[in-house]
């Protein structure tokens, strides 16, 4: 039986207010309109429906209709259940770039992947990408270098998530030591496979070196 294919979503022109905006892989760059545009409730009668919107999601973040309606029971338990999830405007940590905190992926994150409602969106979906690349490498690199062994590829591996590390200023220069050992304990051994990495990464090690000083931490 053939398998139905997802209805691709459907993206708008953007408008130019977030035409500079990081895009997103599946949403895009500007806002997504659903007509839905709830305020937040003040004194309720008995009876009336409450509305509340997410704390990290003020009014001058939210985006007027695009909200989508949650499903607080799938919400990690909180006092003050979230009702609706708006897009809203953030600006990237790390690169500092405008992007937009989808509703959809706000629900996907509190209804789907039961992160806490405390979760908040601080990097655009590139920075996020090279984040989890980089936690990534440091698990790696833990795992290898507590290893009781480690043949000649592992040990350049580990050298390799330490030199990235130290690029991305996670780790004190001074654990190109560490790399510098590898290589060195890797020379008489390493296949030309190996011995084309081992290359590139004196090449990284002088490129580090060549960088201007940056100010003092």
């Amino acid at each position: 039986m053939a398998r139905k294919r997802k209805k691709p979503v459907e993206r708008a022109a953007v408008p130019d207010r977030y035409a500079a905006f990081a895009e997103h892989p599946r949403f895009g760059q500007g806002p997504r309109v659903t007509g839905l545009d709830p305020k937040p409730s003040g004194a309720v009668q008995p009876g009336e429906a409450l509305t509340v919107l997410h704390w990290h999601s003020p009014g001058r973040k939210r985006i007027p209709n695009t909200a989508v309606v949650a499903n607080w029971r799938k919400q990690t338990f909180t006092v003050l259940p979230v009702t609706h999830y708006f897009d809203t405007a953030r600006t990237c940590r790390d690169c500092g770039l405008e992007f937009i905190f989808y509703a959809l992926e706000q629900q996907h994150w509190y209804e789907e992947l039961g992160f806490s409602l405390d979760a908040d969106c601080v990097r655009c979906v590139a920075c996020r990408k090279i984040d989890q690349a980089r936690a990534a490498q440091r698990r790696r690199y833990e795992t290898l270098l507590h290893a009781p062994q480690r043949s000649d590829e592992e040990s350049l591996e580990m050298a390799e998530c330490c030199m990235a590390l130290v690029e991305a200023a996670l780790f004190s220069p001074r654990q190109l030591e560490r790399v510098r050992m590898v290589l060195n304990a890797t020379a008489a051994t390493a296949s030309s496979k190996l011995q084309k990495r081992r290359e590139h990464l004196r090449e990284r090690i002088a490129a580090f070196a060549a960088r201007p000083a940056g100010p003092p931490r």
